[in-house]
């Protein structure tokens, strides 16, 4: 279930991005018009949530998880708010996939010689990088997912990354990290 909505929501924002001219500035926005619930509209949050990432804000993002954790890859394997503190605190697990390449440990492929980037490593040195986002409401829950497109010579095979997010009492948090 997790993974089809992931696969639904980025082939959206995927065609969206496809259809519109491509940019070399990070940090497009595109038009919001959430702004319900006196939370941050979502526009906002693309914008901070995304140089959190690039600045390596590590506080920040940890900001974002809500109390209940959040869901992880592709099959939204689940990880607690404290087991995410610790990954973060040691410099292992998603603190490196989001933040540094160099403690990512990925099986080596002998077919693929690109090396495995952080998605700061992603979006703080990219050929061209756009960023969206998009809100709705989904079984009667506001979500709002941003997306990256990234194209980066050192980090050819990663090109696009999306947050899903929840609107929550306390504001958005995330739901699934790619």
């Amino acid at each position: 279930m997790m993974r089809s909505v992931r696969i639904v929501l980025c082939c959206a924002m995927t065609v969206a991005f496809l259809a519109a001219p491509a940019h070399s500035a990070a940090g497009q926005t595109s038009p919001d018009k959430d702004k319900s619930d006196g939370a941050a509209p979502v526009s906002t949050l693309e914008k901070q949530f995304f140089q959190a990432i690039r600045a390596g804000d590590a506080q920040k993002v940890l900001s974002y998880v809500s109390k209940g954790g959040v869901n992880l890859g592709s099959d939204g394997q689940h990880a607690s708010q404290e087991a995410i503190e610790q990954e973060f605190v040691a410099h292992r697990g998603l603190y490196c996939k989001l933040f540094d390449s160099s403690c990512i440990q990925a099986p080596i492929d002998l077919t693929n010689s690109a090396r495995v980037c952080s998605y700061r490593d992603l979006l703080t040195h990219p050929k061209e990088a756009r960023t969206a986002a998009s809100a709705m409401t989904r079984n009667s829950v506001r979500q709002a997912v941003l997306v990256a497109r990234i194209k980066n010579n050192d980090c050819p095979n990663q090109n696009l990354i999306d947050f899903v997010f929840n609107l929550q009492a306390d504001g958005w948090k995330l739901f699934s990290i790619p």
